[in-house]
């Protein structure tokens, strides 16, 4: 009987490794599942970049527990970012590129198929309403075509330490993650998928700009304000301020070539839509004397912006026109500051109460503000140079012949001839550029018309100059410069080192 106990209990126990092994073969069976897709691409159906009509990215901001989306789509014929009220996205480049760099991501190496290394790892789904960590949630792409279709869709978490490049990826709802080679630059911030530069000006071809210091004060209402301005005849003339300056003064050519810069790179940082029948009015009208709805006195209000009776548009902080030799006009009005950080400084979106007190209070602590601008533009053909605009040579020599030249000597009919044919090539070139400039007007007519912009507030700060800050003493003029000579800062025509554009 002992015998036979112990036989039982052998076969008892064999039964038992038995089941546990069965038991453990779907798990093995997984791994080698995983093992066997290294290698291959996650989307082997996605092969055409241009199919793809619609991104999102979605990341996760564990300081304040929320998901921020941030899409981008063709709609209507050009691409768009719905988040910020369909803005152009300008950056066509980036989204070529993240489309290619999505079709070419392959399964590298197996690293995990355990659900308890995600959070490790940083792959849990950003969207997931059952994780309870706030940890570990990667970045989610998705990219669909014009029907929907999902072409991808998958989660980039950390990089893999021991493998320089790979960053852990897997796929929403299945748990194996890998090591993949991610070269894409999946961006959720605004900055990135648009043309930043605002008016994109050539500072070469500034020839004015007139500050009217002239201010709507909610406490005392209008305050007028004086109205300088300064201009050159070509880049490498210096600017000039009209009117005479108090002796012993100049014009301030730090403050000057810090202007023409920031012109020269005014950086959008936010957008707000400005109400359909005042972008209708600006389309057309361009500037002045626009007719306004009451929701669209307000919404002008509430951004620092004043509609007068007589048809003119005033702001809190005064106006700025920048002339330049195409006949372009640009009208830069200053309205309300703006503390605000993420999607509420580039799109007005409204954060969690606290997140948003925490974010202004960050901003203020910093002295980093920014300002809503509108732009506007018009177009003065003064500011193109006219035909012969250099004027006619001159010379203190009599010509060999004083009299009146023989109408049929061929060599004065020659030089008549010659002359007339460069008068006319010069005429049609003036035409030329007069049309040019009237069509860039009304091309930037329709780009500014539907916004309003949200600029950093350094830029308003070199821009928005005044009569103190235009002209200097001359003892504040470089020491180095030369006994007679005007002094100009480094950047200038004339120094070792100048800028040749400016």
């Amino acid at each position: 009987m002992n015998e036979l106990k112990k036989t039982g209990i052998f076969i008892v126990v064999a039964l038992l490794l038995t089941g546990a092994a069965f038991l453990r073969v779907p798990d093995r069976t997984g791994r080698n599942a995983a093992f066997l897709e290294q290698g291959k691409p996650f989307f082997s159906a996605f092969k055409d970049p241009l199919a793809c009509t619609d991104l999102e990215v979605i990341d996760y901001d564990a300081s304040t527990a929320t998901a921020a989306r941030f899409k981008v789509m063709f709609k209507d014929g050009k691409w768009v970012i719905p988040s910020h009220y369909n803005y152009p996205a300008d950056a066509k480049d980036r989204l070529a590129k993240t489309a290619a760099g999505v079709i070419g991501l392959n399964k590298d190496t197996i690293r995990s198929d355990r659900v308890d290394d995600w959070e490790a790892m940083g792959v849990i789904d950003p969207l997931d309403p059952k994780a309870t960590s706030l940890k570990g949630r990667g970045k989610r792409v998705t990219l669909r075509d014009a029907s929907e279709k999902i072409l991808a869709d998958f989660i980039i978490g950390n990089e893999v330490k021991d493998r320089p490049g790979q960053r852990y990826v897997r796929v929403p709802d299945q748990k194996p993650t890998y090591g993949v080679n991610v070269k894409v630059d999946l961006s959720t911030k605004f900055a990135d998928w648009i043309e930043t530069n605002l008016l994109k000006i050539d500072t070469a071809r500034l020839r004015r700009v007139a500050f009217d210091g002239t201010k709507v004060d909610l406490d005392r209402g209008l305050v007028p304000g004086a109205v300088e301005t300064i201009d050159r005849k070509d880049p490498a003339a210096p600017w000039t301020i009209e009117g005479n300056l108090p002796a012993g003064q100049e014009v301030n050519s730090e403050k000057l070539s810090a202007l023409a810069t920031a012109l020269g790179d005014l950086k959008i940082v936010g957008v707000r839509p400005k109400p359909q029948g005042l972008t209708r009015d600006l389309r057309t009208n361009g500037d002045l004397k626009i007719t306004l709805t009451q929701s669209a006195v307000l919404s002008l209000q509430n951004k620092g912006f004043f509609p007068t009776k007589d048809g003119r548009l005033l702001s809190n902080q005064g106006e700025v026109k920048v002339g330049t030799d195409e006949g372009v006009v640009y009208a830069l009005r200053y309205g309300e500051v703006v503390f605000a950080t993420g999607a509420e400084l580039s799109a007005g979106i409204e954060e969690d109460a606290a997140a948003k007190a925490k974010a202004k209070e960050k901003e203020k602590d910093k002295g980093s503000e920014s300002r809503y601008l509108m732009v506007t533009v018009s177009f003065d053909p003064a500011l193109v140079p006219p035909p012969h605009s250099a004027g006619p040579e001159t010379s203190t020599e009599l010509p060999d012949d004083v009299f009146a030249p023989d109408p049929k000597d061929p060599k004065w009919v020659e030089e008549q001839k010659v002359a007339k044919e460069k008068a006319e090539r010069e005429t049609a070139d003036h035409q030329r550029k007069l049309d040019e400039g009237q069509k860039r007007v009304e091309e930037l007519m329709k780009r500014f018309a539907e916004w309003y912009y949200v600029t950093p507030g350094e830029s308003f700060r070199s821009i928005a100059l005044d009569r103190a800050t235009l002209v200097r003493p001359k003892s504040a003029a470089r020491p180095d410069a030369p006994a007679g000579m005007p002094a100009f800062p480094p950047g200038f025509p004339g120094v070792p080192g100048g800028h040749p554009n400016f």
